[in-house]
């Protein structure tokens, strides 16, 4: 593939994005065209500039963002401490100077505003490291996936700053850190780890899709008549306000009994799902000694095997909801963040690498988990 092709190409995916966020958005309230053209340009500078620094930093350091070359600490340690960080915090300092003009009055402002620096920031990096790596498909898959989660990241924080006023940022510090470690951890899958491993990418891409299309629909409804007849009978997915008022606790004491049973219970699900993939696998002649990260052969393995362990969480937050007769999603999704935790110890303790692929995997489990518990609830 030459080398201006696939800049070009992977660079536009997430200019797209940002100009499909602004359009929805100026259809409520008017979002200045100069204004986020000049946020993008500057996120693209911002870009660049920390694909040179990165790499000037990596080369004194003798570190590598592979694990292949320096080792899964080594690698972790240049992504956790310098890539992670430092892409995030010159995403702010492109958005600073909008929240000292008061131009994030709002969260749908700061969503729309900080989504779009990341999506410049994002053709800026592709830039940086297109003009420097071996052009391969293997390359522009990596670009697509890894560079398109900055709008997320950026639209995360940028949504709180957009309160920051009413809030007095507390919000805002906490989105960011959260933002740097989802990054972090991305990233290290993404571009750390060998390509037998990049599906385990797809469970924080897909949470990243719905929580990031959840947000812009929040912020940016549209109207109801626009819809076909076949997105209408689809049953809608519930708001994020009416999320976070499902996990607040209700006017009862918190029953302690259901969320360890609601621990064991997800435990055991999985685990049974987990037997019955691995059951599937050997019917249908899948070699589960194929798990190498260099080897994208591993990837059928890892796919059967991971959509068992995804497919026990809605399942089990189900079960414990009808059990419990619950009126929130409170004890479910305490009992599956009990059962995660758990699960992530137990499998570090056999080889610390995979608690660094559970956790890719636990935001949609648990994401997963509130699911099935919202629709057992007792209404």
């Amino acid at each position: 593939m030459p080398r201006i092709l696939l800049i070009v190409l992977c660079g536009a995916v997430p200019l797209a994005l940002a100009f499909g966020i602004w359009r929805r958005v100026n259809r409520l309230s008017h979002v200045p065209r100069r204004l986020t053209v000049s946020v993008v340009a500057a996120a693209v500078v911002a870009g660049l500039v920390a694909g040179w620094l990165e790499r000037a930093v990596l080369g004194f350091a003798e570190l590598s963002f592979d694990a292949a070359k320096v080792g899964t600490p080594g690698a972790l340690l240049a992504t956790f401490l310098l890539a992670a960080p430092l892409e995030e915090g010159l995403k702010v300092l492109v958005i600073w100077p909008l929240f000292g003009m008061r131009a994030l009055r709002s969260p749908r402002l700061g969503l729309t505003y900080a989504a779009c620096a990341g999506a410049g920031f994002a053709a800026g990096e592709i830039t940086s490291i297109g003009l420097v790596e071996q052009p391969s498909m293997l390359l522009a898959v990596r670009l697509l996936v890894g560079m398109t989660a900055h709008p997320f990241l950026a639209g995360l924080w940028g949504y709180a700053l957009g309160t920051q006023r009413a809030t007095r940022g507390r919000w805002f510090v906490l989105a960011w850190f959260a933002a740097v470690a989802l990054h972090g951890l991305y990233d290290h899958i993404v571009f750390g780890r060998g390509p037998g491993v990049l599906v385990l990418a797809i469970p924080m891409f897909l949470m990243m899709t719905l929580f990031g299309w959840l947000a812009l629909r929040d912020v940016a409804p549209t109207p109801d008549s626009k819809s076909s007849l076949l997105l209408s009978s689809i049953p809608e997915p519930p708001s994020l306000g009416s999320m976070r008022r499902a996990l607040v606790r209700p006017d009862r004491p918190l029953m302690l009994h259901w969320i360890a049973i609601g621990a064991l219970v997800t435990l055991g699900v999985v685990l049974v799902a987990l037997g019955g993939a691995v059951y599937v696998g050997h019917v249908i002649g899948i070699d589960f000694a194929l798990a190498d990260e260099a080897d994208v052969r591993s990837s059928g393995p890892l796919v059967l095997l991971g959509a068992a362990t995804l497919f026990g969480f809605p399942l089990a937050g189900y079960l414990v909801a009808r059990a419990s007769s619950a009126h929130s999603v409170l004890e479910p999704a305490m009992g599956a963040g009990v059962a995660i935790v758990a699960a992530v110890l137990l499998v570090s303790l056999a080889a610390p690498v995979t608690a660094v692929f559970g956790l890719a995997v636990a935001p949609l489990a648990f994401a997963l988990a509130c699911g099935g518990a919202w629709f057992g609830l007792v209404r």
